[in-house]
Order: C-alpha cells, then structure tokens, then sequence
C-alpha cells in the first residue's frame, strides 16, 4: 500500500467523514505482545542447497498495485528461482508475509482477488458483528457520524475499519501469531518495515506475531488507525520512510543477491493537478518515489512492473494487475535465469522450505485475557469457554470475541502461545504440534465512550411539507457496569425530542431492565381529498418501563409499561378532532427479530418488530387492545439484484380512540404517492413489494451503490369515521447507499389522483 492510496481514500473522506465515521479506535499491543528483540537471535539457515549465493528478494508498498507481487512470485517458482530471505513494505509486506509463511502462488492469488479487499476496505464494522443496541443505532441514524467524548471532541484516527483486515491477517496467518515467533525460523526468513511517528525513522519486524507486524506495515496514514506500541509509540506504513527496503534485505538478512520489485507508476494524469487532493495526492508519491530512488541502487537486479494504466486502489482490477507482474517477469527473463535451479537442487530448497513451515494451533487448553474490567474478563471467558478441547481456528476465535467487540468502548486481539504447562481450564492433554494457549488482549478506545452520533434526516415531496431533523445521540457503554449503558437521543427541526433511556443488564445472559423518559413536540397536517384543511400541533410527555432479554445481536424479548400525557392543540384550519389533554397508559409485549445484512438496504435477510397489549385509561379513548407488527424480508441474486416484501399492521381492533393515540399512512416508502401521514386511523395494513438492481458500485468500502428502483404499495385504512379504504401506488427510483446514508429520488403514481415526486436522506420513512 502507498501514498497513492492514502490519497484517494482521502478524497472520498471530504464524502464519507460526515457519514460512516464510526466508533474510534487505535490498536494498542500491549506489552505481553511487544516485536521486542530477543537477546539471542536464531542464526539464518543455510540456503539449500548449499554452497550457493543466498537470495533475498524486496516488495515494494502500493496498495492494489502490490498484487503484482503475486504474478512475480509466480513465474520465479514457476522457473525454480529460489527465494531464501524476503522483506516487504506495506501490501509488500502483506504478500511477502503470506509467501514466506509458505503460501503458494495459487493460494496467494486466492487471497488477491477483489472480493477479499472489499470486505477490508469499509468505513463501518459489518452490521452482523454489531450488539443489537448498536444495530438500533444503525438503523435508526444510518447516515451517521460518531465521535468520542472521553477527552473532548474527538474524530476517529482511521477512516477505514480495522475489524476486516485484522480478521483478514489472523486467518491466513494463524499458525505464526505468537509472541515467541522468530521471523528467521519461517519458512523463508521474513522482515518487514512500519514508520514509527514518534521517532521519525523506520523500524523492522523481526519477532513476534506476524498479523501484528504486517498490521503495522500497512497502517496508510489516516486510513488506517496507527498501531500503539508498550512505549507509546505509533506505527504507521513503512512506505513512509522505506517503501523497498532493499537496505534490510542486504544488511539484515545478510543476502548475497538482492532482487527488487518495484511498482512502476509515475504517469501524470489530468485530474492530478485540478485539485487540492490531487496536488496531495502527486506530493505523496514524489515523496514516496525519492526514498525508492535510494533503495534500487542497493540491488543486484530490479523488477520493474509497468503499472501506468492502473491506482493504488484498483482492487477490482487484481487479475490484470497480477498478470502484468508475471509479464515482467517474464520481461526479465534472461536476468533472473541466472539464479535458476535445476530440478534436483530445486527439490532440495522446496523441501527445506517445506521442512520450516510451522503447525497449525492445536486444540485449546488455556485462555488467558488481560486488560478490560472484570465484567468484559468475563465475557471473553464465556464466549471462549465452548471452544476448550476443540482445534484453535481464526473463524472461531474471531466469532467468539466478536461478542466483546460489538457493542463498542473495546477492540480484542488475541495470539497463541504453547502453555509451560495445563492450566486450571485444560480439557484432556495439551498437544505436541501447535500451541494450544490463547491469549486475549483487551484494549480500551482511546476517544471514548461516551459516544456522540450525529446524523441529518430529510424527506420532502411535491405538493407537501419538507421534513428536516439533526439527529443526536450519544451513548455511554459500560456504565454501571458491564454491557450497561445510557443513551440520550434529541432531534432538532421539524419535530423536536428529547429521550433517555439507561439500559441496566442484570445476567450476561442478558436480561436487562430499561427505565426510558422522553418528550415530542411536533406539528401534524391533517388532509383531505389531498388538501391540507388544518395544522395541530401534537406534545407528549412519556415515562416507560421495559423488562426482558437480549438473546443475541439479532432477537430481543420484553414487556413495558408506558405512560403518556398528550396534547392535541388546533393551530389552523378545523379537522383533526377536538382539543385534547390528557394521559394515557399502555401495556405492551415485544418481539424484535433482527436477522438483516444491513442497517439501511439489506441484501439478504429478514426484519420483524411486533408488539401486542393493551392501551387503557387514554383521554377521550375506549380502553382498547392494540397490535402492532412490521416486517421486511429481502434476498439477492447475483449480487446486484435486490427483491423485497415486506409490511405493517397496526391495529387498535376498531375501537374508538382519539386523534394523538392514531396510526398513520402516507409518504416516501409508505405509500410514495400519499403526502406524509395523509390518512390517519384506528386500524391499517400495508403492503409493499420491490425489485432493485444495482447499476453503479461505489469505489471500495464507500457502500454497495447505486441502485434503479421498481415498487409497488398497497394500505388500507379504517376510522370510526370512514369506512375502510383501499390505495395503491406504483414507484421508480434511484437509491443510493453512501456514506451520507441512504439516499432516494423517486416518481410515485397511485390511484385518487395521487403523483408525488420525493426525495429523501437517511433511514426508509
């Protein structure tokens, strides 16, 4: 990874820093995981077979240009040129790490498609890893930005997530995620360069866990959170300072020959100097650029990949970019047949290779965690307790501490280590052929909580009232105690709120209590006939008390009592009913299944928020049974297809209730072609069923795309005062998934005469 990179991802930040900015965190290594130097470094191992010159090979960082790296690994197994020492910067240091932990070019092209970056390059965690608090929080403000409060306002240090290439480097590199690791007794001796901030120089991995190392490595300035060293240092991409260290390949790996890959990709391009960030952009790379121009010189023979026609941020062009690192190869063909083996000495050197390739983990036997309060101690324990006696797996050990990580405050690393003996939790005998110790570290964000979430809201359509509200939310985990929390939301704008909750768990298993105090201020339309005949303006005051459990991030179960005092005043125009003021008392059972991909546009999954009870002692109301169900379930077809159904019932069971304690239709999304809230009643369904197809992707990790949308809508309503009746409309439209949120422009036609044009940001309406 390069500059180069760091600059296009920072042109998307001026769109995506206002939107999916979430929790900030910076990777801490606490001391138990420290790449400190041994006092007794391992001696290299001979280059089989021996004598012969030892060959040391240097990749250079450039971010989806580094993919050439593979197609040049390739053809030199391919033609028995053998590799005994290797040094890498950034995604240098990414192939480099993965081959020298004895990765064939095969696999390593398995790792280099586009699909494997695209889930690393995201400006927000995954919404199947989130707590369900923290999937309310996104879904009810999608189009969000959140920033710590701990030490004052504070923004994140990466815009990119580290949840994705972590789990990317613990996977592929499982069997070398040790403290005790000595990079000289991989397969191929290994090191790899960061850039240390503190001291302004360049610093080599030679020990300890390798994802850590290669973590550093790669760590783009401003993309990526920097790595925090036991002394307070912070580490970020080596490409900085050196980004192809040909220097560590000759002087530390003491290599006779030294073969460099250099990523040639220097063109000037029209829009590079028409604008700030392209300035920037070219700054970088001439920075980038000089330090390599001292590095070639330090080598025996350069590969140089001509990459002209491609970015650092090509992920989605890793084929093309592959093969042009074989071509020159290739290219260079006489050159590097020089150090060619035949097919007995190449025999040879893969078997020795093959000889140092480390074991797998074995099964667990030990689980050590530090850091963290006693509550979260607790937590990691119990997730990891079912894994005792089985084979330790990154896809495991990643989904048992996700738990931990996903209701924020807290990151998790782990590593493995080889107990001296069994500890108190060993199950059976610990293993002989891999380690069978994890060791979890716990690392506090720096910035928070408290959270702060802040995100717009606007929904306008022709021959309507606009909408507009500022969202805000902030969220205190962890107080009280573990998996407690507080939320205060308030809305500014078209309608005025202000909600607390605190939600106090009472089991790690998860039943809870949540006391929740709010008021509404807002103006209600009332129409008819698609004339607007008067303005009321609507006040609540609300206390509740909600008990149940949370069973997963994807099913909670509860039963509150609310309590309401409404006022229900006539501003202008006469409909609406009469005046009123009074309170209102409701029991209410809760079911929320969440089992969705996503916050806003789901490809797959399913959504069901259903509520039944009672409502009694309401001003002006019979005392009334009441139900309450939406649901939307979604399931995708060659990835750019979306199809959908879902739909709502709300229900009083047609009893009389007055006006403020009503249900409503109409709007974008429920039913487009209505103005917002146009019909009001005791009891309603609604139906709706769309297809969307994607027509444009975003760039990488800016969100799924541009999507062409076809709806159809159904509802019906029922009042003491009006028969049931029956709307339809049809849509089209285009919605965009950005980081500003959801974003939808459409052209809704329905029956009675209704045409409405709308757009919207932020969640469905």
């Amino acid at each position: 990874m390069s500059w180069k990179t760091a600059a296009t991802f920072l042109s998307a930040a001026l769109f995506a820093t206002a939107a999916h900015a979430q929790q900030a965190q910076q990777t801490q290594i606490p001391q138990a995981q420290m790449l400190s130097a041994p006092s007794v470094q391992a001696p290299l191992p001979a280059a089989e077979p021996v004598p012969r010159a030892v060959i040391g090979v240097a990749l250079e960082g450039g971010g989806a240009l580094g993919l050439a790296h593979i197609g040049v690994l390739q053809w030199m197994e391919e033609n028995h040129i053998p590799i005994d020492r290797l040094a890498g910067t950034s995604m240098g240091a990414l192939v480099g790490g993965l081959y020298a932990e004895g990765m064939t070019p095969a696999e390593l092209h398995r790792v280099g498609n586009s699909e494997t970056f695209q889930q690393v390059f995201t400006l927000q965690s995954p919404y199947s890893d989130l707590s369900f608090r923290r999937r309310q929080d996104r879904h009810d403000i999608p189009q969000s930005l959140t920033v710590g409060l701990r030490h004052g306002v504070q923004a994140r240090n990466g815009l990119v997530t580290e949840g994705g290439v972590n789990e990317l480097l613990a996977t592929t590199m499982a069997s070398y995620n040790s403290h005790e690791l000595d990079f000289d007794t991989m397969p191929i001796p290994f090191r790899c360069v960061a850039t240390d901030l503190t001291t302004l120089k360049a610093i080599t991995f030679s020990r300890g866990p390798l994802p850590v190392a290669v973590r550093a490595s790669i760590s783009i300035p401003g993309i990526f959170s920097p790595v925090k060293n036991p002394e307070g240092h912070y580490l970020v991409d080596g490409g900085v300072l050196n980004n192809l260290p040909t220097d560590v390949v000759r002087r530390d790996l003491k290599s006779d020959v030294v073969i460099a890959v250099y990523l040639k990709s220097d063109v000037l391009r029209p829009g590079d100097t028409s604008s700030i960030l392209g300035v920037l952009e070219r700054a970088f790379a001439a920075s980038t650029e000089q330090n390599v121009t001292v590095a070639k010189p330090l080598a025996d023979l350069v590969v140089s990949v001509p990459l002209d026609e491609y970015t650092s941020t090509d992920y989605a062009k890793s084929e093309q970019i592959m093969k042009a690192g074989y071509d020159a190869a290739e290219q260079n063909r006489a050159a590097l047949m020089n150090y060619a083996l035949n097919q007995t000495d190449w025999n040879a050197y893969v078997a020795a290779r093959t000889a140092r390739i480390h074991p797998k983990p074995d099964s667990l036997h030990e689980v050590v965690v530090k850091g963290g309060s006693a509550g979260a101690t607790q937590t990691v324990v119990a997730t990891l307790k079912p894994l005792m006696g089985k084979p330790i797996t990154p896809a495991a050990t990643s989904a048992a501490l996700k738990p931990i990580q996903s209701n924020g405050g807290y990151s998790a690393a782990y590593e493995t280590f080889m107990p001296a003996t069994a500890g108190s939790t060993a199950v059976g005998t610990p293993g002989t052929n891999g380690d069978t110790g994890i060791l979890v570290n716990l690392t506090k964000d720096s910035i928070g909580p408290p959270y702060l979430i802040i995100g717009p809201e606007v929904a306008t359509s022709s021959s309507n009232i606009s909408r507009g509200e500022i969202n805000l939310r902030i969220v205190d985990q962890n107080l009280g105690g573990f998996g407690s929390e507080a939320r205060a939301t308030a809305e500014f704008g078209y309608r005025t709120s202000l909600s607390l909750e605190y939600y106090r768990q009472l089991t790690p298993s998860g039943f809870f209590i949540e006391p929740h105090a709010g008021v509404v201020r807002q103006p209600i339309y009332i129409w008819a006939n698609q004339k607007r005949i008067a303005e009321r303006f609507q006040q609540n005051l609300a206390a509740s008390l909600e008990v149940g459990r949370t069973f997963s991030n994807a099913l909670q179960v509860s039963a509150e009592w609310r309590a309401l005092y409404t006022r229900w005043a006539l501003r202008t125009g006469s409909g609406g009913g009469p005046y009123v003021a009074g309170t209102a008392q409701t029991g209410l059972f809760h079911i929320n299944i969440d089992r969705a991909a996503s916050g806003s546009i789901s490809p797959t999954g399913f959504r069901l928020a259903a509520s039944g009870g009672a409502m009694y002692h309401a001003i002006g109301s019979s005392n009334a049974p009441v139900v309450m169900l939406a649901f939307d379930q979604s399931i995708s077809y060659k990835d750019t297809n979306i199809f959908g159904i879902g739909g709502e019932v709300n229900s009083y069971l047609r009893n009389n209730v007055a006006q403020p304690f009503r249900f409503t239709l109409g709007g974008p999304m429920r039913l487009s072609a209505a103005s917002m809230d146009e019909y009001r009643g005791t009891d309603l369904y609604l139906t709706h069923a769309g297809y969307m197809r994607r027509i444009a992707a975003l760039p990488t990790g800016l969100g799924q795309g541009l999507y062409g949308l076809v709806s159809y809508e159904a509802g019906e309503v029922w009042s003491p005062e009006q028969r049931a009746f029956l709307r339809q409309d049809g849509t089209v439209g285009l919605v965009g998934n950005t980081p500003l949120g959801l974003v939808t422009f459409g052209v809704s036609i329905g029956d009675a005469g209704h045409r409405k044009v709308f757009f919207t940001i932020g969640r469905w309406f």
